[in-house]
Formats: structure tokens, sequence, C-alpha cells
């Protein structure tokens, strides 16, 4: 299928090859630059329209966004300034790391590591299953910067399903999903890659494989009826960046299993 571009192929191409030379230190700052860019952007869009909005309302109406509803937890009434998500991750990933619960991201943020960038509003973390240390996982964090539901927690570890850290001086959400009983989702979370990256070489974070970022991204695809133009982009970002470097037997195998060996013949067909 053709999609239209605002890139030219000469451009894309240097673009790709950008990306797969660039260090991971650089897209780590990159992310992180850009989350500070569209902050600075929705405030400035936000106060144009709104000319009396106080931090408060513009904080409150970006959770809106991120969170998909009105906001419901305390809002700072502070000056607005945008700080790069980075700290607030680490933050979340060093608890994880302090109690022993394994994780990997995923998502977005796994995708612009392996593949092309994008700006991403929160993160995806996958982590194996913790009944008994909720209550130890929810104190963990500080009330006054972090909003953790202990109900949400506990429900989603007993259902493997998922609960959010939302961090609301920042507007920075984690969306959290417990590590279901399943043959590809434990053999991605087995073959996590961790990364060490400058600004905390001490702390190296946990992430997806590129062959299972795209598989959990053709998965996610498909159950949105094969019309993301986001997912796919991922998609092909990872697949342009790692290129020779991906496991090609590992593709097959699980993405018949999730069956979406078509999607990824489609991929590739456009790479």
């Amino acid at each position: 299928m053709s999609r239209l571009s605002d890139t030219s192929p000469d451009v894309m191409w240097r673009m790709i090859d950008a990306y797969r030379r660039m260090p991971l230190d650089r897209k780590w700052r990159n992310l992180g630059d850009d989350w500070v860019t569209v902050r600075l952007l929705h405030e400035a869009g936000y106060r144009q329209r709104n000319a009396h909005a106080t931090a408060a309302d513009i904080r409150a109406d970006w959770l809106s966004q991120t969170t998909g509803q009105p906001v419901s937890v305390p809002v700072p009434e502070t000056e607005m300034i945008p700080l790069p998500f980075a700290p607030v991750l680490r933050t979340a990933l060093g608890i994880f790391d302090r109690l022993q619960i394994s994780y990997a991201i995923g998502g977005s943020i796994a995708s612009s590591m392996h593949g092309i960038g994008r700006m991403t509003r929160d993160a995806d973390v996958t982590c194996e299953p913790f009944p008994g240390r909720e209550t130890a996982f929810v104190a963990a964090f500080d009330p006054n910067a972090f909003y953790v539901s202990i109900d949400a927690v506990r429900q989603a570890v007993r259902d493997r399903f998922m609960f959010n850290i939302l961090h609301p001086e920042s507007g920075f959400k984690i969306d959290v999903y417990v590590l279901k009983d399943d043959p590809f989702q434990q053999s991605a979370f087995s073959r996590r890659v961790f990364l060490t990256l400058a600004d905390d070489p001490a702390q190296p974070i946990a992430c997806y494989s590129p062959e299972d970022v795209v598989l959990f991204k053709l998965q996610w695809y498909r159950l949105g009826g094969d019309s993301s133009d986001q997912q796919w982009n991922d998609i092909l970002g990872v697949l342009r960046a790692q290129s020779d470097r991906l496991d090609t037997v590992y593709l097959n195998h699980w993405s018949e299993y999730l069956d979406v060996a078509d999607l990824l013949e489609r991929a590739r067909g456009e790479v």
C-alpha cells in the first residue's frame, strides 16, 4: 500500500541511517527534549485560548489529555516549568529495582530507542506479578509527588491487568502492565535487554528487544483495526533502523503465533 509522506526518499534514507548510527544516549536525550517541547507548545496554545489561565489550569488540562479523563488528583499551583521526563521515570524504575520487581520498558519509548524517535506522553512498562507486595510498592512512592491507587495495583496484580503511576507536577504518566501467563509475553520478557545511559550509568534500564517491540506493535496495530498510522510508523522505524540486526527466525515464529504474519510481511515490503 502506497502511503502519503512529507519526506522525500533520499532524506528518509539519510534519516534512517542517522538513527542507525545514533548513540542510545542521544536518543534518550531526544525523548526528553521532545517532552519539554510539547509541554511548552501545549502551554502556549492553552494560554492563547485562555488569556487568564493559571499554572494549575494549564497542568490540569495537560493531565486530562494525558489520562483521557477529567483530572481527579491534586494539581500543583506552582509555576509551569516543563522538565525532562527521565527523572520521573527513573524514580519509578528505581522502585521496581529496589523491590526486586523485574520490568521491561515497551511502547513508544522502546520503539524510539530501537528505531526512529517520536514524542510520547507516557511510558509503557511491563512488570512481573508481585502478590503480597502491593502495599510496599505503593508506599515507596512519595504521595506528595506521585499518585498511585492501591486498589488499582491490587486488582492489576490479581487479574494480570494494568495500573497507572501519575506524576501530577510534570504530567508524566506510566502505564504499568502486569505480565500475563502467555507464551509470547513470557518469551519477550525473558529476552529484555539492559541499556546503560549516561544520565545514570549505575541504573541500567530494562527494555524489550527490537524484535519484541515490533511484535507487540504489530499486535496492537491489529487490535486497533489495522488503522493506526502511529503504530505502523513505529514498526517501520524499528525495522528500518535495525535492519539486518534482527532475528528473522524469531520474528517469523511469533508473528505466526500472534496471527500477524501478514502484517509483518507487509511492513517488510515497505522497508
